[in-house]
């Protein structure tokens, strides 16, 4: 930039002794030198905009039009038009020197998409003239996949956090209920020894002038009804404890964790044998299933066991979706870093005020199931290295897709994540993942 302006310098000084071939000259290499500055500018990915004092736009790179969603010529036109999440009246009032120092923030913006933008103010040089003086070059910079990351983060130290207290709880629930199981059992015993028939006991025998220790102070005997009551109480009793210890049970496997034993996995495979094992549910309700995944989809490197529970608790999942049948569509591809595998539905949906709450435990709009399956996948899917995502609409159905990384890149990341994984000690290694 200093260049060009010194080559303009120099054209206007020397404009009366140059002859019209030689300032032609002078003009088709400052057009080369603009454009090819331009296409520098549009290279680079910050959005770049240069104002003046009066906030009008003087200059803004490709990467600063897509950010803020520009499509037409913004010169003249005032930045607050597309920054009006900006207090710009404090920058305006304080001294250039200082709008470095006080400018860096970031926005939130909801056109053209929802990003998170961060931006700065950098005074120009003064020695830059022109007829109207820009006075700073706004950066900015798309840092949405940052606060993406960030609130990723969070959530799963929050969920993390729950599910280990609430699995510690329901450890210590596990002795009470079995002692109670025990104790049942000991009052069915009971009940037999005072339901079974015994022979008549031996009257007692009279005497003379004084009544007999405890005479008319016994309980009668109890009956064969009293004797059945008390069973059928016994009975509930006991269903409802092991209803309790199941739901103990089955929690403590949802949220432990387990590590993957990792081998080569071929999923078109696995996939066609978790379906071949629900064939008759999903024909009892109707469904029809349309698989596609190509010849060659590469094999990644997971626990077989686990990710056959995870396909066979998405798929039971979208089944439990469609009571009045429908259809489920299972595709699968691949991009550059993962396999991608997409179970659709045509059931309800999801609400969009479920859609937050989908991975919590027990929560389920199913009138069948515990409510774990999809905290297990989830669990199963993150212990692999891959993603879960979710989408849905309301009315027409929802879709899980499974990300898993290809087997180059899963070693790496299990490499990295291996002290982590050595450090940390379950509560029960040798527990296994259940549906629901």
């Amino acid at each position: 930039m200093k260049g060009h302006n010194n080559l303009l310098d120099r054209l206007v000084e020397r404009m009366d002794l140059l002859d019209p071939s030689s300032v032609q000259s002078y003009l088709l290499r400052m057009t080369r030198e603009k454009g090819f500055l331009e296409a520098i500018f549009d290279t680079i990915q910050e959005g770049i905009i240069v104002v003046d004092r009066a906030l009008s736009v003087h200059y803004l790179n490709t990467a600063a039009r897509q950010l803020l969603g520009i499509q037409e010529n913004a010169t003249n036109q005032r930045i607050d038009r597309y920054l009006r999440e900006v207090e710009w009246g404090p920058l305006l009032d304080a001294d250039p020197k200082q709008w470095e120092r006080i400018s860096r923030q970031e926005i939130e913006v909801f056109y053209p998409t929802h990003r998170y933008l961060s931006f700065y103010v950098v005074p120009i040089s003064p020695g830059v003239k022109s007829e109207t003086v820009p006075l700073a070059t706004l950066i900015i910079r798309d840092v949405t996949q940052m606060h993406v990351d960030t609130e990723k983060t969070i959530e799963s130290q929050k969920v993390e956090a729950i599910t280990m207290l609430a699995a510690g709880v329901a450890h210590e629930l596990g002795n009470p209920l079995n002692s109670l199981n025990i104790h049942l059992q000991l009052l069915v015993r009971c009940l037999d020894r005072i339901g079974a028939p015994s022979a008549p006991a031996p009257k007692p025998r009279a005497t003379r002038g004084r009544k007999t220790k405890g005479a008319g102070t016994q309980a009668p005997p109890a009956t064969t009804d009293s004797v059945a009551d008390a069973r059928e109480l016994l009975d509930v009793a006991k269903q409802e404890v092991a209803r309790l210890d199941a739901i103990v049970h089955h929690f403590l496997r949802a949220v432990r964790p387990v590590p993957p034993q990792m081998q080569p996995v071929d999923l078109s495979k696995l996939l066609g044998e978790v379906l071949a094992f629900m064939r008759a549910e999903i024909e009892n309700r109707k469904i029809a299933v349309e698989a596609s995944w190509p010849d060659a989809l590469p094999t990644v490197a997971g626990d077989r066991d686990q990710l056959r529970q995870a396909f066979y608790n998405l798929i039971r999942n979208a089944v439990q979706a469609m009571a009045s049948g429908g259809r489920l569509d299972i595709l699968c591809n691949e991009d550059s870093n993962f396999v991608n595998l997409r179970f659709q539905d045509t059931g309800q949906g999801i609400a969009p005020e479920n859609l937050s709450r989908i991975l919590e435990p027990y929560f389920t709009t199913h009138a069948e199931g515990t409510g774990l399956g999809l905290l297990i996948v989830n669990r199963i899917v993150r212990t692999h290295g891959g993603e879960l995502l979710i989408e849905s609409v309301p009315g027409e159905g929802a879709a899980f897709t499974i990300r898993l990384p290809l087997r180059e890149r899963q070693v790496r990341l299990l490499e990295a994540a291996k002290s982590a994984q050595e450090a940390s000690i379950p509560l029960d290694a040798e527990s296994r993942d259940t549906g629901g």
